[in-house]
């Protein structure tokens, strides 16, 4: 895994284009929030992501705590088929943990209950990267604001700790309202979608990046046949 202090290298997002808006990629070793509203793309950026690990000999953890992960695994091999053999061979793990913690327990999955299941996995496997998708699904018991972000803020230092790059894929409807973890992660990558002139527009929006130069604007995202390509251009800019 990681050390955070041994390098100051960038590690890819995997997405053709986006690099390039980050100084080269991420900060290896920090907490990411991916965010937007319903089939924006979020979860097939989060498993390009997790490709480029493993294609690069990283250990890649996938927990899911909603959908079986075999599925969303299914409808990614129709953009790049390879995934399936990275499955078979270790190098990028499914973890379904929702069933797991609802097993144990009535309530809502909890922070600390899902880092404890983490924690144990990364360290047995010696993951490099993770993604929890979606991090909606888990709920901290109190409503008390303060509580719960300390609570999220243990949650994020504790993947930190472990030195793991990790992606948290949040469910956004509203998209002028942030919440606690907007503000505690490294980087938050909002997607959109919206319809001018009769057609669907799909881009992404850096809004925040610690650490990196980074242009705040939207720029154009496209659903290509190998996944999500980036283009450094407004959206609605006209092709030259």
């Amino acid at each position: 895994m990681y050390n955070a202090l041994s390098s100051a290298a960038r590690i890819s997002t995997g997405v053709k284009g986006l690099d390039e808006l980050i100084e080269g990629g991420l900060i290896p070793g920090r907490v990411y929030l991916v965010t937007g509203p319903p089939g924006s793309g979020k979860t097939t950026l989060a498993l390009q992501f997790l490709l480029e690990g493993a294609r690069k000999g990283e250990k890649c953890l996938y927990v899911s705590l909603i959908q079986k992960p075999e599925d969303v695994i299914h409808d990614m091999t129709r953009y790049d088929p390879s995934i399936l053999a990275y499955v078979k061979k270790w190098k990028l793990i499914l973890y379904d943990l929702g069933p797991v913690l609802w097993r144990e327990t009535t309530k809502v999955p909890t922070w600390s209950g899902v880092l404890s299941r983490i924690k144990e996995l990364a360290e047995d496997e010696k993951i490099d990267r993770l993604v929890i998708d979606p991090l909606t699904a888990i709920e901290f018991p109190s409503k008390n604001t303060a509580e719960k972000r300390t609570e999220l803020a243990k949650f994020i230092r504790g993947i930190e700790n472990l030195g793991i790059t990790a992606l948290l894929i949040d469910e956004m409807t509203q998209m002028d309202k942030y919440g606690e973890e907007h503000y505690l992660v490294s980087g938050v990558i909002m997607m959109h979608y919206f319809m001018y002139n009769n057609r669907m527009i799909r881009a992404i929006q850096i809004l925040k990046m610690r650490g990196t130069k980074h242009d705040p604007n939207l720029k154009e995202l496209r659903f290509s046949d190998n996944g999500l390509v980036v283009f450094n251009r407004y959206p609605l800019e006209e092709e030259v």
